[in-house]
């Protein structure tokens, strides 16, 4: 009777619950190790990465607003500086034109706001195989998700900068400096990323002598 017992003891503890958990603790936390290693190392490749490909795209939009501002206003030279001459047909100053200038300005700075809001998070994301370093299975394997989170101040300013061009002439270009400042949404984290771009707005080629009068422009035509 009491051996009986004692095999029906111990037949209990082997077929009980505690064995059968501590395999799967065990196998739970060295999952949970080598997420957490594998997270220390991947986190900033994928950072990096991810804030450079957001980076090129958001300046190809930017450029791209830019040009389509560009193509819907048919702004040209002439509307942002006017060019006075005298009686003799001498450029005497180049004044800008304010109201135009500022128009265009507001115009690109929404054109960014949205064009920075509509990226797909297709084009966002990063594929693992990116993140190994591995030219060959740069663009293999699934995206780690990134999108935009939100996008906050969006400027706009104006540069101007004269070079010559040949005798007795003088190449003056217009640029529009754009600076946006964006919340990017990684896994686990919001990454702050700053955008600069520079893109030309109008140019010329003037012909005689410029008049010293042109640097109270002040290297912006919209004051």
């Amino acid at each position: 009777m009491l051996l009986e017992l004692r095999r029906r003891l111990a037949r209990l503890n082997c077929d009980g619950p505690l064995p059968v958990l501590l395999p799967i603790a065990a196998a739970l936390l060295l999952a949970g190790l080598v997420i957490h290693l594998v997270n220390g190392q991947l986190r900033p490749i994928l950072e990096t990465v991810a804030v450079s490909q957001a980076t090129n795209l958001m300046t190809r939009a930017i450029d791209a607003a830019v040009d389509n501002c560009l193509t819907e206003s048919g702004m040209g030279y002439d509307d942002f500086v006017s060019v006075v001459k005298d009686d003799a047909g001498r450029i005497t100053s180049l004044t800008g034109n304010t109201a135009a200038a500022s128009r265009f300005r507001r115009q690109v700075t929404e054109a960014v706001i949205e064009a920075i809001r509509g990226l797909d998070e297709k084009d966002l994301g990063v594929p693992l195989g990116n993140l190994t370093g591995q030219l060959l299975l740069s663009g293999v394997g699934p995206s780690v998700r990134v999108r935009v989170w939100s996008v906050g101040s969006v400027t706009a300013e104006y540069a101007n900068s004269f070079t010559a061009a040949g005798v007795n002439q003088t190449h003056h270009q217009i640029d529009l400096v754009v600076d946006a400042a964006v919340d990017l949404f990684l896994p686990g984290e919001v990454l702050p990323v700053k955008i600069h771009s520079t893109v030309c707005v109008a140019e010329t080629v003037i012909v005689g002598e410029t008049p010293d009068t042109y640097l109270e422009l002040n290297q912006s035509p919209a004051g």
